[in-house]
């Protein structure tokens, strides 16, 4: 008699957390939202899962897929795709769902844009050489905590001794001041995340020498930052309409004209 009521009580237990799981714990197979990539200077340093941020890998940070699950991550105005790997938390930014690895971000285009809309579905677990695989373990859900970096350096201390002409580094010379809001520009990215700025910077100085302009957006009541990189200012409507061809030959495809004193 005792075995039966053990038997019955074990049965209704299971049954019971099964749908406590269920209940309190769905399942995410779509989801639609922002994404955006890792910052360069992150590589090297620990994810939440303990392992350390390669910018070279297919990975991605979420805020709740355990650990190892594979998702497939796709561009809404491009249809560019990507498979990667969740080993870390986050992205924490009010309607941004995903974070990419680097080269991910290279897959679909996103290092130019800084961010984009995106639908993540959740895909088998099957080996590849790409995505990597999750291990048995990696398979069970991972309580949900934010994203963590080690403050340590993660180069060895015998790098640092190193001369300067052996490293792999650049250097170079930032100027930042003030613009009159006058004249037209050409919108061409929006960026959130600060961290991203040098990059797009870097490779618009060399196309548009001395015509590149931020404008910084400051939503204090979600303490968020909107940055929108542009060209300009150009004296007349016509001239940026222009600058805005030829954009799009070089492949800034999404860019507008802003009239700058409506910034």
């Amino acid at each position: 008699m005792r075995r039966t009521l053990f038997a019955i009580s074990s049965v209704f237990l299971v049954c019971f957390s099964w749908l406590l799981f269920n209940a309190f714990i769905p399942s995410l197979t779509e989801e639609f939202g922002k994404a955006n990539y890792y910052s360069d200077s992150l590589h090297g340093r620990k994810t939440s899962s303990g392992e350390k941020y390669d910018k070279n890998e297919l990975t991605c940070a979420h805020k709740s897929l355990p650990f190892g699950a594979r998702v497939k991550v796709t561009r809404l105005d491009n249809k560019k795709s990507v498979i990667v790997r969740v080993n870390d938390r986050g992205p924490f930014k009010e309607g941004y769902v995903i974070e990419l690895s680097r080269r991910a971000a290279e897959v679909v285009d996103l290092v130019r844009d800084g961010s984009a809309s995106v639908r993540v579905e959740v895909v088998p677990n099957v080996d590849t050489k790409t995505a990597g695989t999750a291990s048995a373990s990696a398979a069970k859900l991972s309580m949900v905590r934010p994203v963590q970096y080690s403050t340590t350096d993660p180069q060895p201390s015998s790098a640092k001794a190193t001369s300067g002409n052996d490293k792999n580094t650049e250097l170079y010379k930032v100027g930042m001041k003030k613009s009159a809001k006058s004249g037209y520009g050409v919108q061409l990215s929006t960026l959130y995340d600060a961290d991203n700025l040098l990059p797009i910077i870097t490779k618009l100085q060399q196309q548009w020498p001395e015509k590149v302009l931020v404008s910084v957006e400051r939503d204090a009541a979600n303490d968020l930052s909107a940055y929108r990189v542009m060209i300009g200012p150009f004296a007349d409507e016509q001239t940026a309409k222009t600058q805005q061809k030829l954009a799009v030959k070089r492949g800034y495809k999404q860019g507008f004209v802003v009239d700058l004193s409506e910034i």
